[in-house]
């Protein structure tokens, strides 16, 4: 019975990376430049004004026509000098908008603002006077060709595009790097999903969408009284009404983020990353279950070996299954994005993520955590 399952769990989990290895190959670099589209940068700030300076400066100096974008900065209620920080800025493209303290309704009666951060989001995307989106967050730095490299994926008939975002790396720190490492995972996912037209997961850091796209899907309605989700949660919302999707892996695309501060801020992070679980839709749950389950069973496996009841030949055989489907698809995701040095600190997350997994899952589903 115990080999039955797992093998049953080693045969689908082998099976999913190498669906997702085939999606990632299958994307296309767009690096056929277009025509100029017009694009809306929009970013939600709440309590940036250690930040927000650099993330303005780093999309006033774009490398794209002025007159094709515009930046929108939505305060969040902010108690520090966000505002007054943005205000300083004498810069046509830059739009500073508050949002609401109460729900607000549209002339229909229907609501148009839902609550926390998605709450600045709306109100942005409503301010927006372009059909193109990008989103980032105001800790980030976008590389300077970012909005071209947004540009040149959105073809007539692409609808979303999401892109790499890593680590600022400091004094050459291992902890980062593991990070980076297991953000490479988390996106390697996300592109190989998108690979086959089918959003499983992305990052607000990068992303872009149509304006139209997030009408047609209705928004954030559905998702609204969730804190967190506006980036992979309307992904999966809007996927149905997606005709294209693409992932970006030119480094001219990168969207570098700053690490949290703190532990604790660091654990409440990913303990609200893994609290989403709950609302994807049901072929996702299914899927990331299975995966637990897996987990599950490789410990259990472990405990079995020490106890003397499975053989050596048996354990090793499952963990090299494992350790090469996981190495391909990682792998082929580091190509894409030219970043095959980090393949080196592979093994020795192979040790730490099944813990650090499960023990998120569980934290999620259960714990409490902080947001500002």
């Amino acid at each position: 019975m115990l080999s039955t399952i797992t093998l049953f769990l080693v045969y689908f989990y082998s099976l999913l990376l190498f669906i997702l290895t085939l999606g990632v190959i299958k994307l296309h670099n767009c690096n056929k430049k277009q025509p100029y589209k017009d694009i809306s940068v929009i970013v939600a700030a709440r309590n940036e004004q250690n930040n927000i300076s650099n993330l303005i400066e780093s999309i006033i100096n774009q490398d794209y026509p002025q007159d094709k974008y515009e930046l929108i900065i939505i305060d969040d209620r902010s108690t520090d000098k966000t505002v007054q920080v943005v205000s300083s800025y004498h810069n046509d493209i830059i739009k500073l908008v508050s949002i609401p303290e109460k729900q607000t309704s549209n002339s229909s009666g229907q609501k148009t603002f839902p609550n926390g951060k998605k709450k600045a989001l709306a109100k942005g995307i409503w301010t927006a006077k372009h059909d193109i989106l990008a989103f980032t967050d105001a800790d980030c730095l976008p590389h300077t060709t970012w909005l071209k490299e947004i540009n040149n994926h959105f073809t007539d008939q692409t609808d979303f595009v999401a892109g790499y975002s890593p680590l600022f790396i400091n004094n050459n720190n291992l902890f980062i790097k593991l990070k980076n490492f297991e953000r490479i995972t988390i996106f390697a996912v996300s592109a190989g999903s998108i690979g086959w037209n089918y959003g499983m997961t992305c990052t607000g850091r990068n992303i872009a969408y149509r304006k139209s796209l997030y009408n047609r899907s209705g928004g954030f309605e559905g998702i609204e009284q969730i804190p967190s989700g506006d980036d992979d949660l309307m992904l999966q919302k809007m996927t149905p009404w997606i005709r294209k999707m693409n992932f970006m892996f030119n480094k001219e695309s990168f969207v570098k983020s700053y690490d949290k501060k703190n532990f604790k801020e660091q654990l409440d992070q990913e303990t609200r990353r893994a609290s989403k679980w709950k609302y994807y839709p049901l072929p996702i749950k299914i899927i990331t279950a299975l995966v637990f389950t897996y987990y599950l069973n490789l410990l259990y496996l472990l405990i079995q070996l020490v106890a003397g009841n499975i053989s050596l030949s048996f354990f090793l055989a499952i963990i090299i299954a494992k350790i090469i489907a996981e190495l391909v698809l990682i792998f082929t995701f580091l190509v894409r994005i030219k970043q095959v040095n980090y393949i080196v600190f592979f093994l020795l997350a192979e040790l730490f993520y099944i813990p650090y997994f499960l023990f998120f899952a569980v934290k999620g589903s259960i714990g409490k955590y902080k947001w500002k």
